[in-house]
């Protein structure tokens, strides 16, 4: 099979991690296939394993005209000469003028829609007229989890018939570095970007730990919060918030991470704090359980899902609720978080690629 994944649109981010790790997946699963990657001039935002081709693709305008006959006329012509069996649209809203040959396309959430307030109205009409144009124009579409195949029959149920699911992996944090154990204190480790993570009611929550629960400072085992991938005004705000609860000595502001940084921080936490009020997969929460991390979650489905009932949930994000997540996970004893680890053993990169690359021989 010949494999043509466009990834134009790709920028760093939760994209571009899902996409490289498919792509090693994919190695695995079809180690004959050809795959080739389409990119802008650029070239791709993440890593492209051997022996796996790149091609780019080079716009002549700028600003929106060019990024429009990018992502319409540009890969379906770049496309069309590679010849493939299939193409896979990276994200949603690519390959507007078709490819060519059959096509499939990964939906990652339907956020826009469920949480209209979390996004500006031009972002809102965009995914409207380019997401609904392109998924309609699919031979298949695979959500990254059972919750966005839900989803997407509830919302577009004409769509429903092109649906899979094609949950992501956790296995590729088997190959992240090993961090010592042994900490001058213990932290915890929660996400401070985009709305959906609930930074506020995190900040308020480990207030509320610390002033019911936690070891005294003095103790030498004060638990601290590290709050990572938080843009420099996000940081301004949040300081004014933990001074004002009296927890600025047990709050690190963090902010983004390039993924060695990144990933030894995320190793090295002692729990996970994930209280997201919507997820499309939750790849944070299923990381810490296969990290044999105890992990805090909200009741949000696709959480649901990925954590098995091996989690923490928090009954609300009310600050007493979320304490006593908290409380909860970390009295995880080894045997609860090693059946959560077990657990993970049913999320791999090489099941998502078979079943994307499944779908696709079907025409």
């Amino acid at each position: 099979m010949h494999l043509v994944v466009d990834a134009v649109a790709v920028r760093p981010g939760s994209a571009a991690i899902v996409i490289e790790h498919l792509l090693r997946g994919w190695r695995e699963a079809a180690p004959d296939d050809r795959v080739t990657v389409l990119a802008d001039g650029a070239g791709p935002a993440f890593a492209v394993p051997d022996p796996y081709d790149v091609v780019t693709v080079r716009s002549p305008a700028v600003g929106p005209v060019g990024a429009a006959w990018l992502r319409s006329w540009g890969v379906r012509r770049a496309a069309r000469a590679l010849r493939p069996d299939a193409v896979l649209s990276a994200v949603p809203a690519t390959g507007l003028a078709g490819y060519g040959a059959r096509r499939g396309l990964i939906l990652y959430d339907l956020r826009h829609e469920l949480r209209p307030h979390q996004f500006s109205w031009r972002t809102r009409l965009s995914r409207r007229l380019s997401w609904g144009w392109t998924m309609s124009r699919s031979d298949g579409i695979y959500t990254i989890s059972e919750r966005t195949l839900t989803d997407l029959r509830d919302r577009h149920p004409r769509l429903a018939r092109l649906g899979v699911a094609a949950q992501l992996g956790a296995d590729h944090v088997d190959d992240w570095p090993t961090v010592a154990t042994v900490q001058e204190a213990p932290y915890a480790l929660a996400f401070g970007h985009f709305a959906n993570k609930n930074v506020d009611a995190v900040i308020e929550g480990w207030a509320q730990y610390c002033r019911t629960a936690d070891p005294s400072p003095g103790s030498g085992r004060a638990w601290r919060l590290r709050l990572v991938g938080m843009g420099s005004a996000d940081r301004a705000a949040a300081r004014e918030r933990v001074a004002a609860l009296g927890v600025a000595d047990r709050v690190e502001l963090m902010p983004w991470l390039d993924d060695a940084a990144f990933q030894e921080c995320f190793a090295g936490a002692g729990l996970v704090i994930f209280p997201s009020d919507f997820e499309g997969f939750g790849l944070p929460a299923i990381e810490a359980m296969r990290l044999g991390i105890p992990v805090v979650v909200s009741d949000d489905p696709a959480l649901a899902e990925v954590t098995g009932g091996h989690a923490a949930v928090a009954r609300s994000t009310a600050p007493a609720d979320l304490a006593a997540a908290v409380t909860t996970a970390l009295q995880h004893t080894p045997e609860q978080l090693d059946a959560g680890r077990r657990f993970t053993d049913g999320f791999s990169w090489r099941r998502t690629a078979g079943v994307v690359r499944a779908s696709l021989l079907e025409g």
